[in-house]
């Protein structure tokens, strides 16, 4: 359910007035106030309410169900903005800890860094973005950890992945790699992390990502994405001054709304293959944008309501 629904970080992105600042008040009409989600009984699974100040969001509300009943306290994030830029994101009663902090640093209006910071970890992580002609290239995240080595010993170090971009027309290839550096800056080789590599292949179409195919060592999976006309509401929202770069390349971030997706997951050694389709049936107001969506698995041949998603403007 909640793939469907705003990250912590796309929220950390809405600014401005939407997707397009030369609308003035009607882009602003067009930012979600509310966000209702509900099992496929019908009872409550989450609520998320936006409050804005000069048409940009200032804090989030999240509240959490279960048969319909609230568990937990309500999840609060608040955005600190320095001009039209996001700079920090604090979420308070953020599940098993009491807050997650984000900051984010910028170069010539394009996010260079940002830290997180959450309760339960002693460290902070660190994300840096390199750019090539406005696009970025590579994302690098690093956390200090412990080595765990094959011998059997342990030694302090810096845990990196790291994700590097290629884009060649309607295609933008990722390759995703980890390793571990010790104090020294040394690459540890000896160790018994995984760090295989990862490529991931996307094709875009009209704003949309139409297809992404992931590959590791041991599995492909591919997943396939058809899409109405319509407007997406998190496109309008995190829009163009998304301080994360690579959200654009998540496909129900697109600029319309996901109606299908169909995923094909097959191992290389042929002992495993998994296909389903997610569909989705949209409700629209009068300006095009979702008021309701009816999310539904189908695997098998069986296809299966799952939940509803209610979005107020």
């Amino acid at each position: 359910m909640k793939k469907f629904l705003f990250s912590l970080l796309a929220v950390a992105t809405l600014i401005g007035c939407g997707k397009n600042d030369d609308n003035g008040s009607d882009s602003a009409n067009h930012l979600v106030k509310k966000i209702t989600a509900k099992n496929k009984n019908g009872n409550l699974e989450e609520v998320i309410t936006f409050t804005f100040q000069g048409g940009r969001p200032i804090s989030q509300h999240s509240s959490y169900y279960k048969d319909g009943v609230q568990t937990g306290t309500t999840q609060v994030t608040t955005i600190h903005y320095e001009g039209n830029l996001v700079k920090k994101v604090k979420t308070e009663n953020a599940g098993r800890e009491n807050f997650e902090e984000n900051n984010y640093f910028y170069e010539n209006g394009e996010l260079s860094r940002s830290t997180e910071k959450r309760e339960r970890n002693d460290y902070t992580t660190t994300y840096e973005y390199s750019y090539t002609n406005n696009q970025v290239t590579t994302v690098l995240k690093s956390y200090p950890t412990t080595i765990y080595l094959k011998s059997g010993g342990t030694q302090s170090g810096t845990r990196y992945t790291e994700r590097q971009f290629t884009h060649n027309g309607n295609t933008v290839i990722e390759v995703k790699t980890g390793y571990e550096k010790d104090l020294n800056g040394v690459v540890v080789t000896n160790t018994v992390s995984s760090n295989g590599t990862q490529t991931i292949t996307y094709t875009l179409s009209g704003g949309n990502v139409v297809k992404k195919v992931e590959e590791t060592e041991y599995s492909t999976t591919t997943r396939d994405y058809t899409y109405d006309t319509k407007h997406n509401p998190r496109y309008e929202m995190i829009g163009i001054f998304n301080p994360d770069p690579t959200k654009t390349l998540e496909a129900y971030n697109g600029k319309n709304n996901v109606i299908k997706e169909k995923y094909n997951y097959t191992e290389k050694s042929g002992s495993r293959k998994i296909v389903f389709i997610r569909t989705s049936e949209h409700t629209y107001n009068a300006d095009g944008y979702p008021t309701i969506v009816k999310l539904y698995t189908e695997e098998n041949g069986v296809r299966e309501f799952n939940s509803t998603i209610e979005y107020e403007y």
